[in-house]
């Protein structure tokens, strides 16, 4: 074949149309292609690094409490405790910090507070502002490598997993252990047992949360040929809660001791022992039995206050998606309009303080005041119902209001309270 009769590969453009004909084994590109596939090349490169810049957008710590305070109310110092400290974790990675001569420590954090404060509701609301891969684990299921139970480093395969297997997101991520109290280690027992489950766990916990490198099992995913990757976790944020319970005979004793005799006595009253939580330092969680291993490596303290009436009023009504949202979001795709008045959140404010159980409670006070009327939804609404008004929380006499497509209103006389 002649020059002249030599052709563009790609575009098919005779040797004669165009500038230059670069050849190779058995194939031609022209000089138009090449810049064209260049231009494509460059411009999806862009696109990706734009993609990779958008998700390593570090917000700052006001942005990251702005966000906590849409999901979660009161504990302002706590928010701005973890925004701050999240900002700084990840601004020292994102800079690379230590190689200027400076090693800047990661400040793990230890959430303390009453069932139902929102301990772990903090760590996953963090990690999703964060668009970091999370992972929570239970303490109370963790044992010591080699006993019956999961190791301590099974979490890291669940971040692994949340990551999709990406080594180095996961990497980055944030895990949360709940309920580490209930590790606590026991009093000095005379039983001569190893306490496999408590103090093996903090011990156990040390490593992984100062930065360690361990194997991490991967067989189920077909990205690794290896069965076992090393997981380095000094880039990872451990988030540790737990409720203290009884702490506060531990902080009472500490101030006893601390106040005069007599008159200048300090004398704690029934409102002040409910909050004396509030009060608990890092010597009172040794005592309380965290090891001080463990606690050194935990240096930022939350405490989360029990959350009053008020602010169990504003979780069903300020924060985004909360249990009446859904359960309006439930009735209107059975096109039936629901209403809770705020004398029936008021109500379910009240039962929720009476529970003791924090807004954990919530959500089953206001869906078992709902579970008769959503399971007689259809046929409510194939009677003509189009809206039912909630002015109270209900009781054993209380009965919603109906109102019919003409405006018509009846009392619910089938309604019962779950």
């Amino acid at each position: 074949m002649t020059d002249s009769n030599l052709t563009c590969s790609f575009c098919g453009k005779n040797r004669s149309n165009v500038d230059k004909l670069i050849a190779g084994p058995n194939v031609y590109i022209c000089n138009e292609c090449v810049t064209l596939s260049y231009e494509i090349v460059v411009d999806d490169l862009n696109k990706e690094s734009a993609a990779i810049e958008d998700s390593f957008y570090l917000p700052s710590p006001p942005e990251i409490k702005r966000h906590l305070d849409d999901w979660i109310v009161s504990h302002d110092r706590t928010k701005q405790l973890l925004a701050v400290s999240a900002y700084n974790h990840y601004k020292r990675i994102r800079h690379n910090a230590g190689s200027g001569g400076l090693d800047l420590e990661k400040s793990n954090i230890l959430l303390m507070g009453p069932t139902g404060t929102g301990k772990t509701l903090f760590a996953k609301t963090l990690a999703k502002k964060l668009n970091v891969p999370f992972a929570i684990a239970d303490a109370t299921t963790l044992t010591e490598a080699g006993y019956v139970g999961e190791d301590v480093e099974s979490v890291l395969e669940r971040l692994l997993v949340t990551a999709d297997f990406d080594l180095d997101r996961a990497q980055q991520g944030i895990i949360y252990i709940d309920e580490i109290d209930k590790k606590a280690r026991k009093a000095e027992n005379n039983t001569g047992t190893k306490d496999v489950s408590g103090e093996g766990v903090q011990q156990a916990l040390l490593r992984l949360i100062e930065g360690t490198i361990c194997k991490v099992k991967v067989n189920s995913n077909k990205k690794y040929s290896e069965e076992f990757v090393e997981f380095d976790t000094k880039q990872v944020l451990f988030i540790l809660g737990g409720a203290f319970v009884g702490i506060e005979e531990i902080i009472q004793t500490r101030i006893k001791k601390t106040s005069t005799i007599g008159f200048g006595a300090t004398v704690i009253g029934d409102e002040e022992r409910e909050n004396l939580h509030l009060q608990a330092t890092h010597d009172d969680m040794v005592e309380y039995g965290i090891i001080p291993e463990l606690m050194g490596r935990l240096p930022l303290l939350g405490i989360l206050e029990q959350l009053t009436e008020d602010d169990l009023y504003n979780v069903m009504t300020m924060v985004k998606n909360n249990v009446l949202h859904q359960c309006v979001e439930l009735l209107r795709m059975d096109d039936i309009q629901m209403i809770f008045k705020d004398k029936y959140i008021r109500g379910a404010a009240k039962l929720s303080m009476e529970r003791k159980l924090g807004a954990r409670a919530i959500r089953g006070i206001v869906e078992n005041s709902v579970i008769n009327i959503m399971y007689r939804a259809r046929d409510l609404r194939d009677s003509g119902i189009t809206k039912i008004i909630f002015d109270k929380y209900p009781d054993n006499h209380y009965k919603p209001l109906l109102v019919s497509e003409n405006g018509e209103e009846r009392v619910d006389t089938d309604y019962c309270l779950f």
